[in-house]
């Protein structure tokens, strides 16, 4: 099996998901929050950013965001471990 080809695919999948991290963090920092409560009882976040933006800032987008990343890293993790058993065992 060709462990370097996963492993490549890995740094993309991982960087891909940092560049997603990095553009999460910039329009949670430069778009505000405001806060809307009913009388108390139950308040609504919202994001003043457009609108494709504005749908980026919800916690599920965060979770996919670190499961892409941490995949990324697992493959990445795994084929090296892969060639390394490889070089010592051989095939």
């Amino acid at each position: 099996m060709n462990y370097e080809f996963i492993v490549k695919v890995g740094a993309v999948i991982a960087s891909i998901g940092t560049i997603l991290l990095v553009i999460f963090a910039t329009v949670l920092l430069v778009f505000p929050i405001t806060k809307s409560c009913d009388n108390g009882s139950k308040c609504i976040y919202i994001s003043n950013a457009l609108y494709p933006l504005n749908l980026m800032i919800a916690p599920i987008v965060l979770v996919i965001i670190l499961l892409i990343i941490a995949g990324g890293i697992a493959m990445i993790r795994l084929g090296k471990w892969s060639l390394n058993r490889e070089k010592l065992y051989g095939k």
